[in-house]
């Protein structure tokens, strides 16, 4: 049985539904969802947002079902059997129209992280890369400063901390900055992950700050 098929029937259980009414529920035939369910095909991203919608309690279930769903065969055909096209066009068109807030939200915050080091009069280069591995911006120097920018902080710790660990591996710099929006609130767990793979996370008002703090370390040090 296929991951995400084993999370489907875990978190229906969890809510005590049967996979028949779960299928009306997203605009789905029962066949369509059974083969969903048993890794003949793959939903399609409206029909994945709808599934996480419906039956996703919490963050962690939605990350849960993201990782599975992530494990899905590469080439697996797409499932077909809306029962209303109308009902899923306008799913599909909330999903792309949340797509893109989040695309705009994203370049939003990069754009002002790249003003706040001009304004600081902080060399640095964006995007840096180093074959296949990318940053949001670097600051070269001593200490050299890898920078990922994280407008929305609520989302995939696990992969910001990996992030992290490669950026420090392959880029060569001594530490990364994950930036955050200065709104934002943040687990204190989750700062010490990121710190314990070699990197800080720093709201965007804290970061020539820490930037003169790091370098001020860097320099007594030596």
């Amino acid at each position: 049985m296929k991951l995400f098929g084993n999370t489907l029937k875990f978190l229906l259980a969890q809510r005590g539904l049967t996979a028949k009414e779960f299928a009306e529920r997203i605009n789905l035939s029962p066949t369509s969802f059974s083969k969903i369910v048993n890794g003949v095909t793959r939903p399609r991203q409206a029909n994945l947002t709808r599934i996480i919608q419906e039956l996703c309690e919490t963050s962690e279930e939605e990350e849960q079902l993201l990782k599975a769903y992530a494990q899905i065969e590469e080439g697996l055909q797409e499932e077909s059997g809306q029962l209303n096209k109308d009902e899923f066009d306008r799913i599909d068109e909330t999903r792309v129209r949340r797509y893109l807030q989040a695309k705009s939200q994203s370049i939003a915050f990069r754009e002002s992280v790249a003003k706040a080091l001009t304004e600081a009069d902080i060399t640095f280069q964006g995007p840096y890369q180093n074959r296949d591995i990318i940053c949001d911006f670097f600051i070269p120097g001593n200490p050299s400063i890898a920078i990922e920018c994280k407008s929305n902080p609520t989302r995939d710790w696990d992969r910001t901390v990996t992030t992290v660990k490669l950026l420090t591996r392959n880029l060569e710099s001594d530490t990364a900055l994950v930036l955050i929006p200065d709104d934002s609130t943040l687990p204190h767990a989750n700062e010490e992950r990121v710190r314990e793979s070699g990197g800080y996370v720093v709201k965007l008002s804290d970061l020539e700050r820490k930037i003169n703090l790091l370098r001020e370390s860097k320099g007594k040090n030596e």
